[in-house]
């Protein structure tokens, strides 16, 4: 019986996942990373020292399990980048995925590649290399850039420049042919970048080599382990999700809201861009909306009491569109507007606005992939701290005029695993008949849906407007 791992290298901390070969969970852990994050996050060698404590963890879970290993793979903060020299080892701490600095740099793109689409941000992997060629003193020395999943990879396979697409996508690669594209080479030109320090594109899930004997030992590996491309972690909680077939969708939840669905092809239009996952790719969106904007207004305690207040079948009639901070991305394209002016009072009245103004960015958020050429099929699957709260699941489902789905377990790591495992059972498509653990369900009521069918059409009106 062989058995896959799964590794999500987070924010804070690790996850690790072990299944068996008909995609049961044997074994999870989780541990934080070695010292104090969010300071040692860009400390490419606590990623190491993280990894060696969670194996040691994870065999002591399942000690059969472990010994039966065969493949593992890993999945890292998308945009998390660091230069390399010709033995692999990092040129200096990592930029990390949240990473601004490189606003000059993000500027002159935008001037200079209008078309670069996810390229043009300043927490883009492609703006942070420009900035790395101004300001590292040590730039000269680099034989490889890699991101956080492909460098611990290349750690423990001793095979450096080689990464997955997903990966890629924040440097310019066009995943479709696997290629960076003209313009591209002609910016590294500009900034007397040599293109060939960037890394060689694989299809996630396929092999990068085996574990190398010293890391072998140090994992406690007893058997040949087999290290399997990666994807970046929002890709693996897809998987985890169950998003393996078109029409699939998923909403996370959290500080922002961020949207995905499988489809049979890319779909790249302004504010949408495509992850590709095995035969199908991955067009997803993200909003700078958010619960994050409701803690401007509300305790965490105090949204949990007002909870029982709500009413998710009866709309407000108020218009609000909740942002933290200055600008939006999707559904409208806004970067100088600050969003609604948030109410002052803490009570359930404005937190049910609140709530309601996310569901109709969500609601607009899937009408445009739609528009784009997309297909949402059945219920919307959700993860994220937002799902805690049943009244706006509800609300959710009335709005969409779908079922909503929580998921408990979408876990990145579980999805790393699930693509180590992919390669032996025919390919992403075959994750069909993973054991997805369901979740609980929110369903859609008529009248509710009559009522908030309005709302939502004048909630697009009126903010259209403010889109550039």
């Amino acid at each position: 019986m062989p058995t896959y791992l799964g590794v999500d290298l987070g924010t804070s901390g690790l996850r690790g996942v072990l299944l068996d070969d008909h995609l049961h969970q044997l074994a999870s852990v989780a541990l934080p990373y070695p010292g104090h994050p969010p300071e040692n996050f860009t400390d490419s060698q606590t990623w190491l020292s993280g990894l060696e404590q969670l194996t040691r963890q994870l065999r002591l879970a399942h000690p059969r399990g472990w010994a039966a290993l065969r493949a593992m793979s890993l999945d890292g903060t998308s945009g998390t980048l660091l230069l390399c020299n010709q033995r692999g080892q990092a040129l200096g701490p990592a930029l990390a995925y949240s990473d601004q600095r490189a606003v000059a740099e993000a500027d002159w793109l935008q001037q200079q590649w209008p078309a670069g689409g996810v390229c043009l941000s300043p927490s883009s992997s492609l703006s942070k290399l420009l900035w790395l060629r101004l300001h590292h003193a040590d730039f000269q020395q680099t034989r490889f850039v890699q991101h956080q999943a492909d460098w611990v990879a290349a750690q423990l396979t001793g095979k450096g420049g080689i990464a997955d697409r997903g990966n890629l996508l924040k440097i310019g690669l066009d995943p479709q042919t696997r290629a960076y594209p003209a313009a591209l080479l002609r910016v590294l030109e500009t900034w007397d970048i040599d293109p060939a320090i960037l890394p060689h594109a694989v299809v996630e899930g396929s092999t990068l080599g085996r574990v190398q004997p010293q890391w072998a030992e140090r994992l406690g590996m007893t058997t040949p382990v087999e290290v399997r491309a990666g994807c970046t972690d929002s890709v693996a909680a897809a998987l985890a999700a169950g998003l393996n077939s078109p029409g699939k969708a998923l909403t996370s939840l959290g500080s922002s809201l961020a949207f995905k669905f499988v489809h049979p092809t890319p779909l790249n239009t302004r504010g949408l861009y495509s992850h590709y996952l095995g035969d199908f790719c991955l067009p997803g969106a993200a909003s700078n909306a958010g619960a994050g904007a409701l803690l401007r207004i509300f305790q965490p305690e105090q949204m949990t009491d007002l909870e029982p207040a709500l009413q998710p079948e009866y709309p407000t009639g108020q218009m609000l569109y909740p942002l933290l901070t200055t600008g939006e991305r999707f559904p409208i394209r806004a970067p100088d507007w600050p969003g609604s002016a948030l109410p002052a009072e803490a009570n359930a009245h404005n937190f049910q606005a609140l709530l309601e103004g996310l569901c109709y960015i969500e609601a607009w958020s899937y009408a445009l992939m739609e528009t784009a050429g997309g297909k949402i099929c059945g219920h919307i699957r959700s993860v994220g701290g937002g799902t805690r709260n049943h009244a706006w699941m509800q609300m959710r489902s009335h709005v969409l005029n779908r079922p909503v789905e929580i998921l408990h377990d979408a876990d990145p790591a579980r999805g790393a695993a699930l693509l180590a495992a992919s390669a032996d059972l025919g390919g992403v498509a075959a994750l069909e008949q993973a054991d997805i653990p369901s979740g609980q369900m929110f369903y859609p009521e008529n009248e509710a849906v009559e009522r908030y069918a309005p709302q939502v059409q004048q909630f697009q009106e009126m903010f259209t407007r403010f889109s550039t």
